[in-house]
Order: structure tokens, then sequence, then C-alpha cells
């Protein structure tokens, strides 16, 4: 929270006056004249404090929100999911701040779709990367978008977002091995295992450490029947989660089928 601090200037005036009180000598009786008493000297007028000049203000700093973002993620990470979410909903002001002083500033619509895709705004995810888009493409509003869509239930545009986003990236985007996991997770819920078998392993092949995905991977793989392959594949899960029951449970049920 940015404060401001106020302070005013402090002017001191001070005046002072010197006065000289005579007394009035009654002349006493006498042939010679008195002499004239001599006079007090002038007290010197006291020197008047200099002024203060109010400090200036500190120039408010810029809040940054993708640090906001990421410092989010983390206190996720740790589960920290109340002070996450507080940090998202930082970041998204930060985001709608800067987007009033520039409409096309792509980085603040990409930071203020991840924010609100973890605060599982997923409506306003696609309306703000809808409206990013309006300005000009930025693959990373497709992706987000796809991800959005995916769990809003619309299957269709999941996938064209999704395809979109890998399209113009290639295949070492940042964000391409979620890209082909969701793509996995719609063939599954369409019952395509065969699609959802080359989207997960496609997934995998670029980020192994997902012990989620091999789990994914093991169910498209046991829908197809192919029981020893989704025994490795769940082996390969509680491998990274050895504390992951259905997983365990999973290879045990295939392993009584091979």
């Amino acid at each position: 929270m940015r404060s401001r601090i106020r302070l005013p200037a402090l002017v001191v005036l001070a005046s002072w006056a010197a006065a000289s009180f005579a007394q009035d000598a009654v002349p006493a009786p006498s042939p010679e004249p008195t002499a004239p008493a001599p006079s007090s000297p002038a007290s010197p007028a006291p020197a008047v404090p200099p002024s203060f000049s109010p400090a200036p203000a500190p120039v408010p700093t810029r809040v940054d929100a993708l640090e906001l973002y990421r410092r989010g993620r983390n206190l996720e990470s740790a589960g920290r999911m109340s002070e996450a979410q507080g940090l998202y909903r930082e970041a998204v002001a930060a985001c709608d701040r800067e987007l009033a002083a520039d409409p096309a500033r792509m980085d603040a619509y990409a930071v203020k779709c991840w924010s609100l895709f973890r605060l599982d705004r997923f409506r306003d995810v696609v309306d703000t990367a809808t409206a990013g888009l309006k300005v000009r493409y930025d693959p990373r509003l497709s992706e987000v978008m796809g991800e959005a869509y995916f769990h809003l239930g619309n299957n269709d545009l999941a996938l064209k977002n999704l395809q979109r986003y890998i399209e113009n990236v290639g295949e070492f985007g940042d964000r391409v091995s979620t890209a082909y996991f969701y793509m996995g997770e719609i063939y599954q819920r369409l019952k395509k295992f065969d699609h959802a078998d080359i989207a997960y392993a496609l997934a995998l092949h670029r980020d192994p450490s997902m012990s989620r995905w091999w789990f994914r991977y093991g169910q498209a793989v046991e829908a197809l029947a192919d029981y020893r392959r989704a025994a490795d594949l769940y082996a390969r899960a509680l491998k990274l989660s050895p504390e992951m029951k259905e997983a365990s449970d999973a290879l045990a049920r295939v392993r009584s089928r091979i």
C-alpha cells in the first residue's frame, strides 16, 4: 500500500522589541546642574531562525504486477492460499491501472489473465484476453484463454486456442507442455483416448516432472486396454509422488489384468 507523508513547512516567525525604560529624574535643588545619566545601550535584536522548507515528497514506486503474481504463486505453492489470493487481486488492480494509462500494454493483459485464472475467474479471463487480442495478437492470451475455456466446459474453443498458441510459439514455447496436457485432458473428456495418448506423451516429453500428468496419461492408456504400458505410467507417477493413493490403486488394478 502506498503511503504519502506530508511534511508541512514549519515557518517560525519571531520578533522581539528592545525597549529602554528611562526614569524621569526629579532634579534636586542645587546650584549646579546635575550631569545627565548615561543612557543604557540598546539590546541587540535577536536573530530570526531560518524558515524550514518542506522535504520533497517521496516518489511512489510503481507496483510491479508480474512480481505480485509471482509472489502469489510462491505462496500458493507453500499452501498459503489466502495470502496468495490477496496478491493475485493486487496484481489485477495493478494491471487495471497500467491499462488505464496504456490500453495497448500487452504484458498487463497477460498478467491480469494469469492472476484472474488463479482466482478461478475463468469468464473474466476470457473477457480480458478477448479485449487484449483486439489490440493485437499475443500467444500468451490464446494459451490462457484455452485453459479458461477448458474449465468453462467449452472443449471446442479450448482446443482451438491451445492449438493456435502452439502454432505461433513453436514446440519450445514456455507453456507448450501445459498446452499439450490440457489438450490431453480435453481428448480424454471426449473419450478420444488415442488423441489423449499423443497429447499426454508430448506434454511429458517436455516436462517429465509432473506426477499428476503421468497418472492421467496412465488412465488414458488404461482406457485403451494397454494395461502393461498403463502400469509403467502409474509407476512413474508413484516414483514422483509415492503417497498418491489413486495411482497406487490404479497400478494394482492394471497389474491384476496383465
